[in-house]
């Protein structure tokens, strides 16, 4: 999606970033990646754009799209009990989106080739060998731009 205003007439276009735990005791990227595809399409369908870290058992997801989506989404996510010890970090209006180039994309830090995950544990804290999901909003929002800068490809980079 590469609209950057709102999909819902004169809907104001918010972004939403918040963090979890997750409350499942493995989760596999087989079933994270069938998560992601699942959310793609259904938040495409709603004019909703974003990216999902994971490290270790942490979240961090950053919603952008038509307001009442993204809160209509946040909310089936409070009630989803994959997710505990779920912290809003960011609700703001926004003109322009920053997540654009995906429906939802979804990226293990674990999972990042060797030289991507020194960068970020160079910038950020690591706890039990995985990057530390930050509380501060500006560190979670530095985070989700670096993680969405290191896995555009060159192409998508070039033209960005």
């Amino acid at each position: 999606m590469s609209e950057n205003s709102s999909t819902s007439g004169n809907e104001p276009t918010c972004r939403l970033i918040y963090k979890s735990q997750t409350s499942w005791d493995l989760l596999s990227n087989e079933t994270l990646l069938e998560l992601a595809k699942t959310s793609a399409e259904r938040n495409d369908a709603r004019g909703i754009t974003g990216l999902l870290l994971l490290s270790g058992e942490s979240f961090l997801q950053v919603l952008e799209g038509p307001s009442g989506e993204v809160n209509d989404l946040y909310l089936r996510i409070s009630r989803d009990d994959r997710h505990g010890k779920l912290r809003l970090l960011i609700f703001e209006p926004i003109v322009r989106r920053t997540f654009e180039d995906w429906a939802m994309h979804v990226v293990d830090l674990d999972e990042l080739p060797m030289a991507q995950r020194d960068f970020l544990r160079a910038k950020y804290p690591v706890e039990d060998d995985s990057i530390t999901i930050p509380d501060d909003d500006r560190l979670a929002i530095a985070l989700l731009l670096d993680a969405r800068q290191l896995t555009l490809s060159e192409t998508d980079r070039s033209s960005s």
